[in-house]
């Protein structure tokens, strides 16, 4: 296991600061889903060549019911909400298929006691883009970003923009058949494994 100084967390910081396909820091993620396929990405694909990140901060992901899933991630997500590191912004356009299951299997899931919700009983959100408050590039300019090289943020830059172009279907598309075991107990598998 690799014993680096960073943590995961600190991962998920400068990949949001890191500029993607419009060449700006900060550029937005949009979406919980990309979001999380793509620090499931990173760590299957990109991990090795980032020998100061602690492998063991990472957050760990199991196959879920919409593929590769961390609580831990959204935990983290969560915590720099609170402490005003990372926004959540509503977009006007609304969540893909495979989104709203995974939020209505979410409320499900929060709800507990084997109750279930259907699609007709919430209100669906919009989609969401995740991205630094100032506070957060504040952190992430004067604590973390001197600990990666140049090669380092570069290939970060590059990944982000690669994650960003992509449609949320081709994402899921590539990591369900790239990791199938990651996808085992996914309810759409069947639209995406070959």
């Amino acid at each position: 296991m690799s014993k680096g100084n960073l943590k995961g967390k600190d991962l998920l910081l400068v990949l949001l600061y890191v500029n993607g396909k419009t060449d700006k820091i900060n550029e937005p993620i949009i979406g919980k889903t990309r979001l999380t396929k793509m620090v499931f990405l990173f760590e299957k694909e990109l991990l090795k060549k980032f020998k100061n990140i602690n492998e063991d901060s990472l957050p760990e992901f199991f196959a879920y019911d919409y593929g590769p899933f961390s609580k831990e991630l959204l935990d983290d997500i969560r915590f720099f909400q609170m402490i005003d590191f990372i926004n959540e912004e509503s977009l006007d356009y609304k969540l893909t298929e495979p989104e709203i299951e995974e939020y209505i299997y979410d409320i499900n899931d929060d709800i507990g006691y084997g109750e279930n919700v259907d699609v007709f009983d919430v209100d669906i959100p919009k989609e969401v883009a995740y991205s630094l408050t100032q506070k957060g590039i504040k952190f992430v300019e004067e604590k973390l970003l001197d600990q990666f090289n140049k090669d380092q943020l570069e290939l970060l830059s590059n990944f982000k923009s690669k994650i960003n172009k992509l449609s949320l279907n081709a994402i899921l598309n590539y990591v369900y058949n790239k990791y199938p075991d990651s996808a085992s107990n996914s309810l759409i598998k069947d639209n995406y494994i070959r």
